[in-house]
C-alpha cells in the first residue's frame, strides 16, 4: 500500500463504514496504469502518447442490488465518501435477501506467475527511442525484403498497470500486471492487385521481449502472409466439412462459445447452457480450460479484480461441462467457491465474469490425419472480425487465409470468406481434436457491457463435421 500512499487501517475504516450501512460485502480496488505508444506511419513519421491513470472503485452489496462509486483521489476521505455513495445506491431499490454468503477463495495460493517485467524500460523519453527504433528497423527490413511493399505502419504499446484489492472479507492484495504489444502491417502490389496483411505479438512482458528473434518472426509471418494473399481466391459457398487451424481458430472457441459459460449469463438464464452442468455437451476428446497461471500470457492474472488468486478451471472436461466461470457474486448465487474470472477494465468499472486465457487442450491424431479424412472441404487458419449472439451462440467469422481440401490433401489458397454457424452446435459437431494445441500470442480484446479486457485464446487443428462457408 506504500505505492498508493495509503494506510491499511485507513481502507478497514472504509470496510467497517460499507459494513455498518447493511452491506453484506464490500471491496475496494486501487489502481495506478501508465501506457506509452509509439505509432509509425508509413510516410516515415512518428507519433508518440503516454497517459497515467489512477484511482480507486468502492463496491457495496446489499442483497441482491450493488452500489459502485469511484474516484481519481486516493484519500481516506474520498474513499469514505464514495463508500457512502455505493452504499445508497446499494440500498436505493427494493431489496432481495440472498441464503448464500460469499466465500473466500479455500485452495493453496499460486505462486508468482511472472516478475516484474515491467520495470525493464520506465515509460519515459528512453523507452520511447528505444521504441521508435525498433520499428523503425523492422520497417526497413520488410521494405528491403520484397520490392513489391509500397508502405508500412507499425505500433508498439508497453502498459504496466498496479493494483491492490481489501475487501471485508480479509482479502489484501497487490500486484504488477505489465503488457507489451507490437504491431506491423504492410502493403504489397503485384501487376496491378494490391493487398494488405499484418503480424502482431503481444506478452504480459515489458519491452525487453523487443528483440532481434520477435522482429525477425514478425517479418517473416507478414511476408508470408502477403504473398499467400497475392495467391489466394475465393472459393465456392456451401455447407462443408471445416479443419480449423490450431492457435488464432481459438477465436471461436472464445466467442461463439466461451461467453455462453460466463456466470452472469447463467445466473440470468440467457445462456444456451443454463441447464448443462454435469451433462455430455461434445465429443469425450474435448477439454476446454480457461486458465489465468500461463506464464507471459495477456489474460493472466496473478489475483483478478475481486482478490480472488488465478488458477486453472476446466470449463469441459472429456467432453461433459463441469464449471462455468464465476465472480464472487454468481459464486455466492450457487454457493460455490469464485474461480477468479472477476474482471474489470479499470477502477471506473465493476467486476463481471470474464475469461482469461480460454483454450482447448489437445487430442491424439495428427493435423494431417484430420485433413486426410476430409474429401471436399476447407481449412481455416486467419480470423478476423465477426460476429456473435451471445445467448444462442450463433455467429459468423470473417476468413483471411485458409486452403481448400480436396481429398484429402490442401490445394488451392482461399482468402475472404465467412463461415456461419452456432457455437454449441459446432463444439458438438468437432469429430477430431489435433495433438497440436497452441495458444496464439495476439492482441486479443474481449468486449462486455461496454468493458475490454485483455484475454488470450487458442486451440489444436480440429475437424468440424459441417459448417456454412459463405
Amino acid at each position: 500500500m506504500q505505492y498508493f500512499q495509503i494506510a491499511e487501517a485507513d481502507l478497514q475504516k472504509v470496510l467497517n463504514e460499507g459494513m455498518s450501512l447493511g452491506a453484506d460485502y464490500v471491496d475496494i480496488y486501487l489502481e495506478h496504469s501508465s501506457a506509452t505508444q509509439v505509432t509509425l506511419i508509413p510516410t516515415g513519421e512518428n507519433r508518440a502518447s503516454q497517459n497515467i491513470d489512477f484511482g480507486a472503485g468502492v463496491r457495496v452489496i446489499v442483497g441482491e442490488k450493488t452500489g459502485y462509486a469511484y474516484t481519481e483521489q486516493i484519500t481516506p476521505e474520498s474513499l469514505m465518501q464514495a463508500v457512502r455513495q455505493a452504499a445508497k445506491i446499494g440500498q436505493s431499490a427494493q431489496n432481495v435477501s440472498v441464503a448464500g454468503a460469499f466465500r473466500q477463495f479455500s485452495g493453496p495460493m499460486p505462486s508468482a506467475i511472472y516478475t516484474n517485467h515491467g520495470l525493464a524500460f520506465q515509460p519515459d523519453g528512453s523507452s520511447i527511442a528505444h521504441i521508435v527504433q525498433y520499428l523503425h528497423g523492422m520497417r526497413e527490413m520488410l521494405l528491403s525484403a520484397d520490392a513489391r511493399i509500397v508502405n508500412v505502419s507499425a505500433v508498439a504499446r508497453n502498459r504496466v498497470k498496479r493494483v491492490a484489492i481489501v475487501n471485508s472479507l480479509g482479502t489484501v492484495c497487490e500486484e504488477e500486471r505489465p503488457m507489451t504489444d507490437v504491431t506491423v502491417n504492410a502493403v504489397i502490389r503485384h501487376e496491378g492487385q494490391t493487398e494488405s496483411a499484418g503480424s502482431s505479438r503481444c506478452y504480459r512482458r515489458g519491452l525487453e521481449m523487443l528483440d532481434e528473434k520477435l522482429c525477425k518472426e514478425l517479418i517473416d509471418s507478414t511476408l508470408q502472409k502477403l504473398h499467400f494473399a497475392l495467391e489466394a481466391t475465393q472459393p465456392k459457398g456451401g455447407e462443408m466439412p471445416v479443419v480449423m487451424g490450431a492457435g488464432a481458430s481459438g477465436i471461436l472457441l472464445h466467442e461463439a462459445i466461451g461467453h455462453a459459460f460466463e456466470a452472469d449469463f447463467i445466473r440470468r438464464g440467457e445462456s444456451i447452457f443454463t441447464d448443462s452442468l454435469g451433462k455430455r455437451i461434445c465429443d469425450s476428446a474435448i477439454t476446454v480450460v480457461d486458465d489465468g497461471l500461463l506464464p507471459d500470457s495477456r489474460g493472466s492474472i496473478h489475483f483478478d479484480d475481486e482478490g480472488v488468486p488465478g488458477q486453472c478451471t476446466e470449463i469441459v472436461t472429456d467432453g461433459v461441462l463441469t464449471s462455468f466461470l464465476h465472480d464472487r457474486i454468481s459464486a455466492r448465487h450457487f454457493n460455490i467457491e469464485p474461480t477468479g474470472n472477476g474482471r474489470r477494465e479499470n477502477f471506473r468499472s465493476m467486476p463481471l465474469p470474464r475469461m482469461r486465457s480460454t483454450y482447448m487442450r489437445g487430442g491424439q491424431c495428427t493435423e494431417a490425419d484430420i485433413i486426410a479424412e476430409v474429401k471436399s472441404g476447407i481449412f481455416v487458419t486467419d480470423f478476423t472480425n465477426g460476429q456473435v449472439q451471445i445467448g444462442a451462440g450463433d455467429y459468423s467469422f470473417f476468413v483471411k487465409a485458409g486452403y481448400l481440401i480436396e481429398n484429402g490433401r490442401l490445394t488451392q489458397p482461399v482468402k475472404d470468406v465467412n463461415i456461419i454457424g452456432n457455437g454449441p452446435q459446432t463444439l458438438a459437431d468437432i469429430r477430431a481434436v489435433a495433438n497440436n494445441p497452441r495458444l496464439e500470442p495476439l492482441s486479443w480484446v474481449c468486449g462486455k457491457e461496454g468493458q475490454s479486457c485483455p484475454v488470450s485464446c487458442g486451440m489444436p487443428s480440429v475437424l468440424v463435421e459441417k459448417l456454412t462457408v459463405g
